[in-house]
């Protein structure tokens, strides 16, 4: 039995619950693989920051279409072997890679009757608690996001250039929620170790990237935990970050998938990091991907799905800032009929 797919993109509108005002459509594609009757889906969600639009990724994946025909998923391992010899017909799109992988694990799980989950991890999924995000607001704006996210467990805050933390202690002030700040790469010639220690005065948990990639900086003496986020995009950048960060975001669509998430995964516990597992705005599909990643890392933050307002797919339950896993084989997804 060979592999057939079907390459689409789709254009959900995107209401950003919690960071009105900025853009408001985000152009995702989806892929459908399908093996003796049996359908993988996977998705890719391209950002402008890797060099990456929806036209380039879905013109790389029709591409592989062809090429894919002459395979089969037999077992897990050709997964991996798939994921690897695909990439000269898709390079240097990471996105694209990420939606074919993710499709055929969905496929192979669900050949096997069992969850992506239990066939990359050997367990069941359990509940994830995700950070939902504050964008950068005006103080006015801040008092209706932090009343939406009342009883939400984790909640991370934006922070721009100027580094002022007002915000932050606005946010604390309001809500017993664990807080994050993550500072986009943008507090160049800031002094990050007394920011760190302001932070952690308010009881924040960790920074996420507050310099470009590249960009070096003495994090020795930082009060908090510092994660990597745009410095650490594939498996090959994990060896960096000992002695530089505290641990790292993992991407799925940045890295290519689950398949070498899953290898940042494990080199990560090998190397003693701590590590999280993030997300661009993306559908319940590639949500649920995210997710399996989220059993093993010390953080996730994957509220992708619940900040668009048409999500064409059915996942991992959202309540209240935790994500439940869903009882269907495969990741745990199905499209929404018309959707």
């Amino acid at each position: 039995m060979k592999l057939t797919s079907e390459i689409r993109t789709l254009h959900p509108r995107a209401v950003f619950r919690i960071s009105r005002g900025h853009r408001a459509e985000v152009r995702n594609v989806f892929v459908r693989v399908e093996q003796g009757g049996v359908v993988g889906h996977g998705e890719a969600s391209p950002n402008a920051f890797y060099a990456e639009s929806a036209d380039d990724v879905n013109s790389k994946l029709q591409c592989a279409g062809e090429w894919l025909r002459d395979r089969s998923i037999r077992d897990v391992e050709e997964v991996g072997l798939i994921w690897r010899e695909v990439w000269p017909l898709l390079e240097p799109s990471r996105a694209a890679q990420c939606a074919l992988d993710i499709a055929l694990w969905d496929l192979a799980a669900k050949l096997r009757g069992m969850s992506v989950a239990e066939l990359a991890l050997g367990e069941k999924a359990r509940p994830v608690a995700t950070f939902c995000t504050i964008g950068i607001s005006t103080r006015e704006e801040l008092a209706g996001k932090v009343a939406e996210l009342a009883g939400f467990p984790l909640i991370k805050i934006k922070a721009g250039k100027e580094a002022d933390l007002d915000a932050v202690r606005f946010v604390r002030e309001r809500t017993n929620a664990r807080l994050a700040v993550d500072a986009n790469c943008a507090w160049s010639g800031r002094d990050l170790n007394a920011l760190s220690r302001e932070l952690a005065a308010i009881g924040v948990e960790f920074l996420e990237q507050p310099l470009p990639p590249g960009e070096a900086a003495d994090l020795r003496g930082s009060a908090l935990p510092i994660f990597a986020d745009e410095s650490c995009v594939v498996r090959e950048d994990v060896e960096r970050i000992p002695g530089k960060f505290s641990g790292f975001n993992i991407k799925l669509v940045k890295c290519g998938g689950l398949t070498p998430a899953l290898a940042m995964l494990r080199r990560g516990r090998e190397l003693g990091l701590r590590m999280m597992v993030g997300c661009m705005l993306e559908s319940s599909a590639l949500i649920s991907a995210g997710a399996v990643i989220a059993q093993q890392t010390d953080y996730a933050d994957l509220d992708g799905a619940w900040l668009i307002r048409d999500d064409p797919f059915r996942g991992w339950k959202f309540e209240s800032g935790v994500l439940h896993p869903p009882t269907l084989s495969g990741l745990g997804c199905d499209p929404i009929e018309n959707g």
